[in-house]
């Protein structure tokens, strides 16, 4: 089983889920390419004449390694055997830095059905890449793929949110935020819990249960906590709310600390900042 928690690690092999090995006649020019051309950092190389290199993209690994007997690039083999899949927050600046670059580009930006905003280029040995951002959260079955087993992306730790009524709060998140539910168990009385995703992230609700101490903001008066999302469209994002039933605390604004963010509060008394950090 793989497991992304490790107390472990190795200066040498920086990453601990998976670590393309690609193929290239040349390591130094592949190094200098990928360097000017997508924004991968060396981190070192090794052998003489040179033989490999390993290079990152934020945390985005690769070794590149000499073509030697058994191995060849796709240009020398005259198709492709493989694409790699980089995710990048800012696909749209990464586009013009490669367009501009002049690399082949095979795939314009565009967004997907399976919820991806990416793009598509080859390199300079012929190898196939894709550079993504998630633009949305999509259900394999919506596109027509056939699900094995679902996939729980629950994170480590999730919100919950106490509220006084839970059948109107999950439609006033999936009217305002687009929520998804993803899980939902009814009690007796009515009592809802609910585990929701907006965009992938994943936060849960339950009505409210003064014998388990568990309390609305309603009935305290006010909350200890807000949550915050991160959003490409504040403003858009923040008149959604405000339109399905939310109230504006403070507009969405530039702020000096260098992010654009507004604050709601919803109808259950929780508030949320909703904002992004403004490009340097």
């Amino acid at each position: 089983m793989v497991s992304s928690v490790d107390v472990r690690s190795n200066r040498s092999v920086p990453t601990n889920i998976i670590l393309p090995h690609v193929v290239y006649e040349d390591i130094a020019e592949a190094v200098r390419w990928l360097t000017k051309t997508f924004g991968f950092a060396e981190h070192y190389r090794y052998g003489e004449p040179v033989g490999g290199a390993q290079m990152h993209l934020d945390d985005a690994w690769i070794m590149v390694f000499r073509a030697r007997p058994g191995s060849a690039t796709p240009a020398q083999l005259g198709q492709g055997t493989q694409s790699l899949t980089v995710f990048v927050e800012d696909v749209e600046a990464h586009y013009e830095r490669t367009r501009s670059a002049g690399a082949r580009i095979v795939e314009e930006l565009h967004e997907t059905e399976y919820g991806e905003f990416q793009y598509g280029v080859e390199d300079l040995a012929g190898h196939h890449w894709l550079f993504s951002r998630h633009a949305r959260d999509v259900n394999p079955a919506e596109w027509g793929a056939t699900v094995a087993k679902p996939v729980a992306m629950s994170p480590p730790i999730s919100p919950m949110l106490s509220v006084r009524n839970g059948d109107r709060a999950i439609e006033f998140y999936k009217a305002a935020f687009g929520a998804e539910v993803l899980f939902r168990v009814d009690g007796d009385g009515g009592a809802v819990v609910a585990e929701l995703s907006v965009g992938g992230s994943v936060f849960w609700l339950a009505d409210e249960s003064p014998k388990h101490l568990n309390f609305s903001p309603e009935s305290l008066g006010g909350s200890t906590a807000r949550m915050v999302m991160i959003v490409d469209d504040p403003d858009a994002a923040c008149q959604r709310a405000v339109t399905a039933g939310a109230t504006v605390v403070w507009p969405v604004e530039d702020q000096r600390y260098g992010w654009r963010v507004g604050r709601i509060v919803d109808p259950f008394g929780h508030h949320w900042e909703v904002g992004k950090p403004l490009s340097k």
